[in-house]
């Protein structure tokens, strides 16, 4: 049998050799979970983005975050940290408290480091799904009615964005006191001019009830039953978000009656959040800054300007000035003579230099 070690080893031969072929960066994500798999620390499919080539291993404790590191630094660009804290002090014991970004910052000492979050990269890619099937009601999703069963932490944030967006969303968890809180907050959180709402289910069968889209986020645990589907209003689409949330008769039922049943796929927003988090990480080690062009004050944007400072889009490389600071956070919007001068000299500045 391969080693972790041998089996790194071929992930990121292969990553390299990709990147290398396509010109783009190379990475090795280190994703945590609590949902235990009968086969411990495993592999998941090497990630691509416009910018990055990533491999990726899902691990249940810090000391296996600690071996992927180890193994993998110095050999990609990033290690690529799910920043999120999800394993358990009562499984592995009180020192090993699940803060796998500490442990891992405290290994790696030649790739850079760089953290996203595994629960909204979901969220958001399952967001984008449902926005996308049901594109063809000609309100999108406003006035529909959503069920999720299933509410943590990615099914809480989900009925928050669905809510946003119009849906009635019912909501299932198994502690009642618990969903009552997560109904009642998610109702205070989202925008005042939402009319839309957030409602406790008291079953599965009342939540999918009318529901034109149900969504499975259990650990795996089958939830999804016929009598549900049953229910579920004209076109409606179902969707299993936590991979095994289906009873296998649902899933026939629901075929023989030509429902559509989606899974979650991450790669939208494996794309989104690693352009994100490389562009952010780009703009603050070589964009941010202040600087004088031609005597004039600069800043960029992302820092708080100065009164009277220009604001451009990078200090190292500009392209574009987009006005004069107030210094409260905005633009001045009527420029006297000096502001115009000054604003005018920047531009020829970068002007000039688009011809060097």
């Amino acid at each position: 049998m391969p080693s972790l070690a041998q089996d790194i080893e071929q992930i990121v031969d292969q990553v390299q050799r990709l990147a290398r072929a396509e010109g783009r960066l190379t990475g090795f994500c280190i994703g945590n979970t609590r949902k235990i798999n009968a086969t411990g620390l495993y592999f998941s499919p090497i990630r691509k983005t416009s910018r990055l080539i990533a491999g990726s291993a899902i691990v249940y404790d810090v000391d296996q975050a600690v071996a992927v590191a180890k193994a993998v630094d110095g050999k990609v660009d990033y290690v690529l940290v799910d920043t999120e804290k999800k394993i358990s002090p009562e499984l592995y014991g009180e020192e090993n408290v699940g803060n796998v970004e500490r442990a891992i910052r405290e290994t790696v000492t030649q790739s850079r480091v760089l953290t996203y979050k595994g629960n909204d990269l979901t969220v958001d890619s399952i967001e984008m799904l449902i926005v996308q099937i049901l594109s063809s009601y000609p309100r999108g999703l406003s006035g529909k009615k959503a069920a999720i069963i299933g509410a943590g932490n990615v099914g809480s944030k989900l009925a928050l964005k669905l809510v946003e967006r119009g849906m009635d969303v019912a909501i299932l968890r198994r502690d009642q006191d618990k969903l009552a809180a997560i109904v009642a907050a998610l109702n205070i959180i989202k925008p005042a001019e939402t009319i839309a709402n957030v409602s406790a289910a008291s079953d599965g069968l009342s939540a999918a009830r009318g529901a034109h889209l149900l969504v499975g986020l259990t650990q795996g645990t089958p939830v999804i039953t016929v009598s549900m589907v049953d229910v579920l209003a004209p076109g409606a689409v179902l969707l299993d978000g936590g991979k095994g949330c289906c009873e296998s008769d649902a899933i026939c039922h629901a075929q023989a009656r030509n429902i559509p049943i989606y899974r979650a796929d991450i790669r939208p927003g494996f794309e989104g959040h690693m352009g994100m988090v490389l562009e952010t990480e780009r703009i603050v080690l070589h964009a941010l800054g202040r600087r004088e062009f031609d005597g004039v004050p600069v800043v960029s944007g992302g820092l708080l300007a100065r009164p009277d400072e220009v604001v451009v889009d990078s200090v190292t490389e500009p392209s574009a000035a987009f006005g004069l600071a107030n210094g409260l956070g905005d633009f001045v919007r009527v420029l006297n003579i000096e502001q115009s001068r000054r604003l005018n000299v920047v531009r020829q500045y970068i002007d000039k230099l688009r011809v060097l």
